[in-house]
């Protein structure tokens, strides 16, 4: 796990470019049809000190579930009708967390197969004092169980990678760019159904009056966002 980390950290420090980063062990790519167990496998292989895994039979259409153990500690992830990749890494994070984390690399926003990265939370901690948190969040995205993934809608992806490209790192939290641009989706599909009458204007007034207040928050406390 130690040669991954130095991968990362050479990445920051400018001794590899970004598509030697791309090639290299720190990054494991995943496929948005990949098996769910498949997935917690790939995590596992980059941890020191991996998990244990099993499956248990649940009656449901898309097949057993997946349990993640270490000692005494047990978790059986909740999925609803059936298995989704977002959930399968949301909820192998938490449980891997505080001794490891899992992180989304962002340079793969947009495409069928995203890039995650396993260190150790102190290795994600020196990343953080030697190069920045902000720096280092630009391009390894932490995970929690509000993150969209691979269930981030077209859109939002295209709208991520203009706002990404044009804050050249500034506002670089992902999650709050990401409530941004649905603030402003709202503002747009409001205006759409005031245009093709679906809402009068009483109601239009009221919303966009609630969505104004909304979007003065977000400004007082992360700033404008361009």
């Amino acid at each position: 796990m130690e040669d991954m980390y130095n991968q990362v950290r050479s990445f920051f420090a400018n001794d590899i470019d970004l598509n030697d980063l791309y090639d290299s062990e720190a990054v494991v790519w995943i496929d948005w049809r990949e098996y769910d167990e498949d997935v917690v496998r790939y995590f596992n292989d980059m941890m020191d000190e991996p998990i244990d895994i099993k499956t248990v039979s649940n009656g449901k259409a898309y097949g057993d579930d997946i349990v993640l153990q270490k000692g005494d500690k047990e978790l059986q992830i909740p999925y609803g009708d059936e298995q989704d990749r977002d959930v399968t890494i949301k909820y192998f994070n938490d449980f891997v967390k505080p001794a490891y984390e899992v992180r989304w690399f962002t340079e793969s926003l947009g495409n069928d197969t995203l890039g995650f990265t396993v260190l150790s939370g102190l290795e994600w901690a020196k990343l953080n004092d030697e190069f920045g948190a902000d720096t280092v969040r630009y391009y390894f995205e932490p995970i929690d169980f509000e993150s969209d993934m691979f269930n981030l809608g077209m859109d939002e992806a295209s709208a991520l990678l203009a706002l990404r490209e044009d804050s050249e790192g500034v506002n670089s939290d992902f999650s709050t760019q990401l409530d941004w641009i649905r603030i402003i989706n709202k503002e747009k599909t409001l205006d759409e159904q005031k245009e093709k009458g679906q809402i009068d204007l009483k109601q239009y007034m009221a919303a966009k009056k609630e969505l104004q207040q909304i979007k003065d928050e977000f400004v007082a406390v992360h700033g404008e966002m361009q």
